[in-house]
């Protein structure tokens, strides 16, 4: 038996070579498709309430809403009573929510105006597999898919 202190000062005893079981991050993947307000500001809102109940989230652009993590993008969004989209957006990657844009196609987002210097900070560029690597084992968990 081997007594030790935990960071609350507290003695915890447990059997030698018993491994402590560490509670599982729950973790909420959000797929972003539109520029909508309707669907943009409820993704920021979830992924900020995600994170600020301890969960790990992750905010996924594509199609569309491309245009939100574009370099002023988001201050053009507004929704009746509520702040611009920007301060949501910053709000989330300040909480620890990653925000990603989806990079289909050098192509596409060149015709697009997506660059990495044309990201908002914090955005960076993640492809599909990278995201379904994150997110799928993170559904096998109980984790969450949202697509909005």
């Amino acid at each position: 038996m081997v007594d030790e202190k935990e960071g609350d000062g507290k003695s915890k005893s447990h059997e030698e070579g018993d491994e402590e079981e560490e509670e599982e991050v729950q973790e909420v993947h959000i797929v972003l498709l539109s520029k909508e307000p309707s669907r943009a500001y409820p993704a920021f809102v979830l992924a900020l309430g995600s994170v600020t109940m301890g969960a790990k989230c992750k905010v996924y652009c594509t199609m569309d809403a491309l245009e939100i993590v574009k370099k002023g993008g988001a201050s053009k969004i507004t929704l009746a009573g509520a702040p611009p989209l920007e301060k949501y957006l910053k709000d989330a990657i300040a909480a620890g929510v990653k925000v990603t844009a989806c990079g289909p196609s050098k192509e596409m987002l060149i015709q697009m105006g997506i660059r990495k210097d044309t990201l908002e900070e914090g955005v960076e560029f993640e492809d599909v597999i990278g995201f379904l690597n994150e997110a799928l084992p993170a559904a096998k968990k109980g984790g969450m898919i949202v697509f909005l």
